[in-house]
């Protein structure tokens, strides 16, 4: 519990001694929690490469302008693209769960916003990926 509480602290509050958010940027915090489909999908934001090797088990943070964001995900030669539209406002934390859709033929990665406290729960033994960016423009 504690450390679900204090994960939560630290996504949903710029780290000590950073220079506070304007009130144009907010917080996206995309996870992906462990599955079967094994391989790493290419994540970005606003036509942005953010990390080309997002794996189970992973999340990320990262500072966007506020507003519409697209997000785009890509992976292997049986991976359809996918492209979503999230609308945040200045100074929020949203939280985006990543989803493998199966087909036959194809898969492909779509996000879905999550609650803060579904989220808190679901990424307790989740790692961060670290080669991903931590702001755009």
């Amino acid at each position: 519990m504690k450390l679900r509480t204090i994960m939560l602290l630290w996504l949903y509050f710029p780290s000590f001694g950073e220079e506070p958010p304007s009130a144009e940027r907010a917080t996206v915090v995309l996870y992906r929690r462990k599955d079967y489909f094994g391989s790493d999908f290419t994540v970005k934001i606003n036509s942005q490469v953010v990390t080309q090797r997002f794996s189970n088990n992973e999340y990320f943070r990262l500072e966007v302008p506020a507003g519409k964001i697209r997000v785009e995900t890509e992976g292997d030669f049986i991976t359809e693209k996918k492209s979503m539209i999230f609308t945040i406002n200045a100074n929020e934390t949203v939280f985006l769960k990543g989803i493998v859709d199966y087909d036959y033929l194809s898969n492909a990665l779509y996000f879905k916003r999550t609650a803060v406290d579904q989220a808190a729960k679901e990424m307790v033994k989740l790692k961060p990926d670290n080669s991903a960016l931590k702001q755009i423009e």
